[in-house]
């Protein structure tokens, strides 16, 4: 990824990584999420549609049983799931992160009529000292898209946002 961004293995890495003297500018967190089986899921939705706040989302489909969508184009597609494969979500920061070369995605959960789903993700969180902007190898050659914000700020943003069906990250645009 950091080749394709133009950018040095250790910058991308650090945006991960690296100390800034808070360590709770940057972290991991996990979750699990179970979906019976459902006899009217034309009447519920599993998750609604949203993008992930963080960086990047790593989901294991523990029993392949399909429900995750994404939107392209303003139409919802199926994540066919792969045994033992992860599915990975660029998620908001990384779009900052990445000046916009990497867009988070917009999914969402629909249950499914005859099975159980049960998944497991893994969110990881990034930022550059505290910050949520783009990485500053990328300003070298392109103006930025979004404007940086302390990460905090940026957390407490999209907490507010999110139950109103909004981004945040639309707010951070220049």
């Amino acid at each position: 990824m950091a080749t394709d961004l133009g950018a040095s293995q250790e910058t991308l890495l650090g945006a991960f990584f690296a100390g800034t003297g808070n360590e709770n500018d940057k972290g991991q967190s996990m979750s699990m999420h179970h979906y019976p089986p459902c006899r009217h899921p034309d009447k519920v939705v599993g998750i609604t549609p949203h993008t992930d706040t963080l960086a990047l989302t790593f989901q294991l489909h523990v029993d392949n049983t399909p429900g995750l969508q994404l939107r392209r184009g303003g139409r919802w597609f199926p994540v066919r799931p792969l045994p033992g494969a992860l599915v990975v979500n660029m998620g908001d920061i990384f779009d900052v992160l990445t000046n916009g070369a990497y867009v988070s995605v917009e999914h969402r959960v629909v249950p499914d009529a005859e099975r159980g789903r049960t998944t497991v993700a893994m969110f990881h969180d990034a930022c550059v000292q505290g910050l949520a902007t783009p990485l500053p190898e990328l300003l070298l050659r392109a103006q930025a898209r979004y404007r940086s914000i302390p990460k905090l700020d940026y957390l407490n943003g999209s907490v507010i946002a999110l139950p109103q069906g909004r981004r945040f990250l639309d707010s951070l645009r220049n």
